[in-house]
């Protein structure tokens, strides 16, 4: 199997390059850096990069055509301080569409690109992908715009498109100021984390299983259709928080409710995963527990 990522120095993106050369496929990393390639992608015999941005990346970049699989993970401003810059997120939807012509033009199988549930952010139950999206933020927005811009160019160009709703994913590597990131770094420095609430429904995924769902959905996964990424299991984010407090120590402090609330609704952020489960036989394997011991650790280690 050949495949195509853009943003290989990326947290997911280099998380799925791996995922890929672990079974046998040939990866064409298309990255801003490669300066920034974690050496067991760069060195890897079965790797190749192209050094180049995505907006002005052209099929004659690649030594070959025929490709199996191209991932669209490439994109601006995914870091919370970098949310709301609205030409940053804007330059995402140039991105994108260059990089649906240049898969068609390589002969690609099939174009999968990356959504977020920031997409229905304002959802409070488990969301509904078939319906109208409610994002809080410009990167909401914005991922919800290129979906469409890339559902209809896919339908120009008739090129197989799959979109996908990536879940809130954590894991070792991951250091922007996420709020598992931030706990897990304010309690290993004995800091209370403040927080507000915490009653929203919640689902987290590690990020080896969110990089495994796209590979199947790469091999598997069904053209035209919408695909939520996710464990399937939801609980109260306060939940998550106190689990990783008390991996870390259990009597430590939380700062839950001492930041006051900016909104009265309460968010979700749990999707449906059978469709992902049905067509692709995904099914979760690392818990939450799992998963943050292991992050934790990576974190211990890299203080």
């Amino acid at each position: 199997m050949k495949a195509i990522v853009t943003g290989s120095t990326g947290f997911i993106g280099s998380w799925l390059t791996l995922e890929l050369l672990n079974n046998n496929y040939q990866v064409v990393g298309v990255v801003r850096n490669s300066n920034k390639l974690m050496p067991e992608i760069k060195n890897h015999p079965n790797f190749s990069c192209i050094n180049k941005d995505i907006c002005s990346l052209k099929s004659t970049d690649f030594i070959e055509n025929e490709y199996d699989v191209f991932f669209n993970l490439g994109w601006a401003g995914v870091s919370p301080e970098q949310k709301n810059s609205i030409d940053m997120q804007l330059s995402n939807i140039t991105m994108s569409l260059n990089a649906i012509q240049v898969c068609k033009e390589l002969n690609c199988r099939l174009f999968v690109s990356s959504g977020t549930v920031a997409e229905y952010a304002l959802t409070t139950d488990v969301m509904d992908l078939g319906a109208k999206q409610k994002p809080n933020d410009i990167y909401g927005a914005t991922k919800v715009a290129v979906h469409y811009y890339l559902e209809v160019r896919a339908r120009q160009l008739n090129q197989p498109f799959i979109w996908t709703v990536v879940p809130s994913t954590f894991g070792e590597r991951r250091i922007d100021n996420n709020i598992i990131t931030y706990t897990i770094r304010s309690l290993l420095n004995n800091v209370k984390p403040q927080y507000g609430t915490l009653e929203q429904m919640w689902d987290f995924l590690y990020v080896s299983e969110v990089v495994r769902a796209l590979r199947l959905i790469g091999e598997k996964g069904k053209t035209g259709k919408v695909y939520g990424i996710g464990s399937g299991e939801y609980r109260p984010l306060k939940e998550y928080i106190e689990t990783i407090r008390d991996i870390i120590n259990p009597n430590l402090d939380l700062g839950i409710g001492e930041i006051p609330s900016f909104s009265k609704q309460s968010f979700s952020s749990c999707v449906n995963i059978y469709d992902l489960i049905h067509d692709t036989g995904f099914k979760p394997e690392i818990s939450f527990s799992e998963g943050i011991k292991r992050t934790i650790e990576w974190f211990q280690l890299s203080l």
